[in-house]
């Protein structure tokens, strides 16, 4: 008899086949929004468990992600669940974490780099930077790495400033 396949509902997942080279196995991050907005590409900021949660048995598995953070669908899988908060059914989707674009003082801007996030202190709304400078899915203290520096910004108030392409950092 062998292992049990099995255990307090998760089961462990075992290639068909030994992995060659080159090959790995890609682990997806699942969790379940409502039927609405169950449809690849729908993006979203996790913003934590609400108190209609408290009962739900599949609450675990819809309260995974990061608070505060971004995500995009990437697939919807057949498979929908009721839900207290919805009022609807909420349907199981395979999420990836996407950090918006930023705005990143020059001095810190160095490609590859790993650091908390500094909020650029400005409230000039109509600033064609203001999106890039407060962005949704990014907050201040949170650990992003720099993948890729954009143009310098032009800021209405002096800052020095660089666009740049984030990713969370872990």
């Amino acid at each position: 008899m062998g292992p049990p396949r099995a255990i307090l509902g998760t089961e462990t997942l075992k290639p068909p086949r030994a992995l060659g080279p080159g090959e790995a196995l890609v682990v997806v991050q699942i969790t379940l929004v409502g039927e609405r907005q169950a449809h690849a590409g729908h993006e979203f900021i996790y913003r934590g468990p609400q108190p209609e949660c408290t009962p739900c048995k599949v609450r675990s598995a819809c309260l995974n992600q990061d608070l505060g953070r971004r995500y995009r669908i990437t697939r919807v899988r057949d498979v929908a669940h009721p839900c207290l908060l919805n009022e609807e059914r909420a349907r199981v989707v395979e999420v990836e974490p996407i950090p918006p674009d930023c705005s990143l003082s020059a001095r810190v801007g160095v490609e590859g780099a790993v650091l908390a996030y500094e909020k650029i202190v400005c409230s000039n709304g109509a600033c064609p930077n203001f999106r890039l400078c407060h962005p949704v899915g990014v907050e201040p203290g949170m650990r992003i790495r720099v993948v890729e520096l954009g143009p310098e910004l032009e800021c209405p108030l002096g800052y020095s400033l660089v666009s740049a392409k984030v990713s969370y950092g872990n």
